[in-house]
């Protein structure tokens, strides 16, 4: 026949548990005090209503008995609670109050912080010994005192008011608490929306907003000043309010509680700074500063701070669970974002332009992974071009439904001049997001053609016969160099140097062979891909004569000596070549100037 026990606590045992796993840092014990501190006052408020009641909670410092202080004129504690709930781990009389005011249908539950019954235990994250004085609505004095361990002391007490007081001798690792700033800080960080007063060291200000921006009667201009003071940054470029949300489920509505704001900062620097991340409150108390998931993968360009009691805390009040109710508000979050920026766009252009400027890499970037998010900026995202910034229906007024890019780093002149050459601009694609975004949309456009500059530019040069440019060509080939003739605009442009798309990129893997920079792993494929395609590497180019150039024309038809005419071509050969910029090192473009040097010497 089996046998029953009763499971044993190790009080010492676990404090060690909370103060290496559960907090991640010491400051939310002070937080867990003041989150007690305000429950203990929403009591009072339930339990004494009417009286004229004025909540406070003071947080104080003695830096000679190294002892931090929080004391609140709430509803104190009788012997029998703290028997029942402060030394009682996991159960907490603050959540039993709340299940009770919310069974009568009463808001006031929705003010009450608390969930667990262990924050107070946090204390001896801070502390080697705690001391608690209180005083009950219903009760005398008490004295309750311990070292963390499993015994304490409870004792009449002193206090001649209502309230409760929490003394903490702190730790050598605690100390750090008793500089006025950081306390704060703490409280702005944690507390900022806590109703309930809460004044440092008897300052006659409170340390808290109490309210939060997106209450106050003029809530964008409070939101703003509110992001320039927690965030420190620019003034944010738009500021959407959020409201309470409903998710269909078909058969019935679901609804989602929700306040607060989000924002766009002024700019976003990709890689080096992303956003996409909320401050967290439940009931006014700060869980996280940073999520990263309840907004949709695309806001990167995007910040917040919500209060959402839909939202489970974990133990440590650090983070929220990701369950069903996180899946709820996260989707209200995206639509109403949606909503708000499909409205900008049509409502203040010129604000929506500013967003696209600022974040325009993000917003390209999360467009080409998320379709919906895609067709929401599609037309209205501008994109860098020899024109200035264009959006892509902006763009292709000009170009007749031809989209001309080119991926090169800032562009190369010389694409961008043969593009400007036949009227139209060149997108600069250099940013890897940017052709994926322009295949996309291609792709839903059935009309839009795209032409890469840089890979090819067939749709830009058009062979022509030999013909009367035959003279020019063997000229050119006895320099050295493959010649086609070609017609391009513009005219002025007598000749233009192509390279095979690959060149440059087989190019630098031979050098970083030949340095040995690739990894032995990767050294194999590396090698691979090179021998596959040395031949391109090697090509030394195409030179396209422009057979529209008046300049070309003129040396075809004249009868100037051999000589002088192929020292012209030369000159317009390696002007050619280091204009396009590409495939060119420091020593070889050093080479190419001293030799087109010298081919205008022999013209002078």
């Amino acid at each position: 026949m089996g046998t029953q026990g009763r499971f044993q606590l190790h009080m010492p045992g676990l404090l060690k548990v909370l103060a290496e796993h559960l907090y991640s840092t010491q400051r939310v014990g002070v937080r867990e005090l003041i989150q007690n501190a305000h429950d203990s006052c929403i009591r009072r408020a339930v339990e004494q209503p009417d009286l004229g009641y004025q909540p406070r909670i003071d947080v104080t410092i003695d830096p000679a008995s190294q002892t931090l202080s929080v004391a609140d004129n709430g509803s104190g504690l009788t012997e029998e609670e703290i028997h029942t709930y402060l030394t009682v781990i996991g159960r907490g009389y603050t959540r039993e109050l709340r299940e009770r005011l919310a069974a009568d249908e009463s808001n006031v539950s929705q003010e009450l912080i608390g969930q667990f019954g262990i924050g107070f235990l946090s204390a001896f994250l801070l502390a080697s010994e705690v001391t608690v004085e209180t005083r009950s609505l219903h009760g005398v004095p008490l004295r309750w005192q311990s070292a963390g361990d499993e015994q304490f002391d409870l004792m009449p007490g002193s206090r001649p008011d209502i309230g409760t007081t929490v003394e903490l001798h702190l730790k050598p690792s605690s100390l750090f608490l008793l500089h006025e700033r950081n306390l704060v800080n703490i409280v702005q960080q944690y507390a900022d929306f806590v109703p309930t007063p809460i004044h440092i060291q008897g300052s006659f200000e409170r340390a808290n907003l109490g309210v939060p921006p997106w209450e106050e009667p003029d809530a964008e201009v409070a939101c703003r000043q509110y992001v320039k003071r927690r965030f420190e940054g620019a003034e944010p470029l738009w500021v959407l309010s959020l409201a309470n949300g409903s998710i269909d489920l078909g058969h019935d509505t679901l609804s989602v509680p929700l306040k607060g704001f989000l924002f766009v900062p002024a700019e976003s620097v990709v890689s080096i700074k992303e956003y996409g991340n909320l401050a967290v409150y439940i009931r006014g108390m700060a869980i996280c500063d940073s999520d990263k998931d309840l907004l949709p993968s695309w806001a990167r360009f995007v910040q917040g701070v919500i209060d959402c009691p839909a939202l489970q805390p974990t133990a440590s009040r650090e983070a929220v669970h990701q369950d069903d109710s996180f899946d709820a508000v996260r989707e209200v979050l995206a639509d109403q974002l949606g909503r708000g920026l499909r409205d900008l766009a049509r409502k203040r252009p010129d604000v929506w332009r500013k967003i696209a400027y600022g974040h325009s890499d993000v917003i390209v970037g999360w467009a080409c992974k998320d379709a919906d998010f895609f067709r929401l900026v599609a037309d209205s995202v501008p994109l860098k071009t020899s024109r200035g910034r264009l959006t892509l229906p902006e763009y292709l007024k000009t170009s007749g439904n031809v989209i001309y890019y080119t991926t090169r780093e800032l562009g190369s002149l010389q694409d961008k001049l043969l593009a400007e050459g036949r009227d139209v601009p060149a997108i600069d694609a250099s940013w890897f997001a940017v052709p994926a975004f322009l295949k996309h949309y291609a792709e839903l456009h059935q009309r839009v053609t795209l032409a890469r500059l840089d890979d090819d530019l067939n749709s830009l040069l058009r062979p022509v016969p030999f013909g009367e440019l035959s003279e020019l060509v063997l000229l050119c080939e006895e320099l050295g160099f493959t010649v086609r003739p070609a017609s391009f605009k513009p005219t002025d442009l007598p000749a233009v140097m192509t390279y095979p798309a690959e060149a440059e990129a087989v190019r630098d893997a031979i050098s970083a062979l030949d340095d040995g920079l690739i990894p032995d792993g990767f050294s194999g494929l590396v090698q691979g891909y090179v021998e596959d395609r040395r031949s391109v590497a090697a090509d030394a180019g195409t030179l396209h004569l422009n057979a529209n150039c008046p300049l070309i024309r003129r040396l075809a038809d004249s009868d100037v000596p051999t000589a002088r005419k192929q020292a012209a071509l030369a000159v317009t050969a390696y002007f050619a070549k280091l204009f396009c910029g590409r495939m060119l090192d420091a020593s070889q473009a050093a080479l190419d100037l001293g030799n087109w040097q010298r081919s205008l010497e022999k013209l002078v």
